[in-house]
């Protein structure tokens, strides 16, 4: 049986390549792999909503065979939202091949059906975009790295368009697919420990099998830049196979 693509979706603000050395990882181990380039990022103007985001990540889904869906941060709002009708088992009880065999959300937005983030805020969303203060980017998403490793990494952020977070949630993914919920015990963003926690609890309490996988580990938001090796085994592991934690710093609740 061939593995799974697996499919990564970088959360705002930042671009594709944040994945790259954990793909490369993935590649040598015979898994296809596609990082995509959020249309809401470096958009201007800013998008209105996050209707683009999830066509394409729809697109991609649709096109490939067996997927492992990869959410970071906010992506986890289009990526909630794309696969609808395109869960592998559902597909599979209508004799339809292919479809996502599993959600990863990476310190991600596990939303609900319902109004979107700031849908209460007084934005004008369609004329904006918000950027990260220069002064607190390192500390929020590369906290856990050198001062020279991180540098680079500032340089690759873009505006994100405003109007994604107003966006009206229509599905829950994970009330429909397995998925597993991977935080870094280090985040200084909103994804707190306590957040997180919360998060997980409150999917569990309407869809009771929801992230019935998560794994910790001491890292910041962006780990799959400061802990490639063992994200790359973590996204094995969601895929389905037997891969050991062979940086031994993660946590495995299942």
């Amino acid at each position: 049986m061939s593995n799974p693509t697996i499919v990564c979706v970088p959360g705002a603000w930042l671009p594709p390549n944040i994945y790259s050395e954990s793909l490369q990882i993935l590649e040598s181990h015979g898994y296809p792999t596609i990082s995509l380039a959020l249309p809401s990022v470096g958009a201007d103007p800013g998008l209105p909503n996050f209707d683009e985001d999830v066509k394409l990540t729809k697109l991609i889904v649709e096109e490939s065979k067996d997927v492992v869906l990869v959410m970071h941060s906010y992506s986890g709002v289009p990526g909630t939202e794309a696969p609808v009708g395109l869960g592998k088992q559902e597909r599979e009880e209508k004799g339809e091949k292919g479809g996502v065999v599993r959600l990863v959300y990476v310190a991600a937005l596990a939303m609900r059906e319902g109004p979107g983030v700031w849908a209460n805020t007084q934005l004008q969303p369609q004329s904006g975009t918000v950027t990260v203060n220069p002064s607190n980017a390192k500390r929020l998403f590369f906290n856990d790295l050198s001062d020279t490793e991180a540098a680079p990494w500032l340089q690759t952020l873009r505006p994100q368009s405003l109007g994604v977070y107003a966006s009206r949630q229509t599905y829950a993914a994970w009330r429909h697919i397995p998925s597993t919920f991977i935080h870094g015990t280090r985040d200084c963003t909103h994804f707190s420990q306590s957040v997180v926690q919360a998060m997980i609890q409150g999917a569990r309490e309407v869809a009771p099998s929801a992230f019935d996988v998560v794994e910790r580990v001491d890292a910041g938001h962006c780990l799959m830049v400061s802990r490639p090796a063992w994200f790359a085994g973590a996204l094995r592991r969601a895929a389905g196979e037997v891969v050991g934690d062979g940086e031994g710093e993660g946590e495995v609740e299942d």
